[in-house]
């Protein structure tokens, strides 16, 4: 049976409840630390909208088809081609309730639960230049929970996806595409992961994270599930946590029918 994990990934690529384009006063050129009255938050990598429309066409056939694969799902994202905006325009956000139910740990749900670091970000357009998604390299520091199907190894680097990023058109102008209420992992960081298989993509969704900083827990996305752990103690945290992931797999059959905040 499908996880209600990867459900609500799905939902969120595949059917928006609102789309707003929002234009702010200037975009800032440091690809790091985005900045702007969208949000505080780093919204991701840049990505240059006439480069990448040159290298679909090109390199390895299989890692054509692996990219094809996996920027097929952010198709029909926006009203039209991002290149149509108004020159003006630079902000796109979007949003769901994707949210609504999630639990603060959402274990159960979730393929694999792993802490690392991101090691290395790139952002994509799809297809029809419609949406835009990053890809995080995380170096595997420790597997709370594994993939059945698609396993990862301690050591190894594992790209987790997620909706969203900045676009670089011709000139400087910098476009900032983002979901609202999530937020993008920063490259240097580290996280615990709640993980999603892509099987068409070969990779990972990131359903939602916890950065942990200087011993400290704090939420990547945006919800008052989220927000009760931040500022928890780190250790403390994932005690918690590898301990709600051991009673789960004793009762994984039991759970499979409860909702999603019965492991809370």
């Amino acid at each position: 049976m499908k996880s209600t994990c990867a459900a609500i990934v799905l939902g969120l690529v595949l059917g928006l409840a609102a789309i707003h384009m929002v234009r702010t006063d200037a975009a800032t050129s440091s690809q790091e630390k985005p900045s702007n009255k969208l949000s505080d938050k780093y919204l991701g990598p840049i990505v240059d909208y006439e480069l990448e429309y040159q290298a679909a066409s090109v390199g390895d056939p299989k890692e054509r088809a692996l990219r094809m694969a996996r920027a097929q799902r952010y198709n029909d994202r926006g009203p039209s081609p991002l290149g149509d905006f108004p020159p003006d325009s630079v902000g796109f956000a979007t949003g769901t309730d994707w949210y609504i139910g999630v639990p603060a740990l959402p274990l159960a749900q979730c393929d694999a639960v792993i802490v690392g670091e991101v090691a290395a970000a790139e952002a994509h357009i799809s297809p029809d230049r419609t949406g835009v998604y990053s890809e995080f390299s995380i170096r595997v520091d420790e597997i709370l929970k594994n993939s059945v199907e698609t396993p990862v190894k301690a050591g190894d680097l594992t790209v987790g996806e997620r909706e969203g990023g900045v676009v670089r058109f011709q000139g400087g102008r910098l476009f900032e595409y983002m979901i609202f209420h999530q937020g993008m992992p920063g490259t240097g960081r580290k996280y615990l992961f709640f993980l999603s298989d892509n099987k068409q993509g070969g990779d990972y969704l990131i359903v939602t994270a916890y950065e942990l900083r200087d011993g400290q827990v704090i939420p990547l996305d945006d919800s008052h599930a989220f927000a009760s752990y931040k500022g928890s103690d780190e250790q403390e945290f994932l005690i918690k946590v590898r301990g709600a992931i051991a009673r789960g797999w004793r009762v994984s059959t039991t759970l499979r029918h409860r909702p999603p905040n019965s492991l809370l």
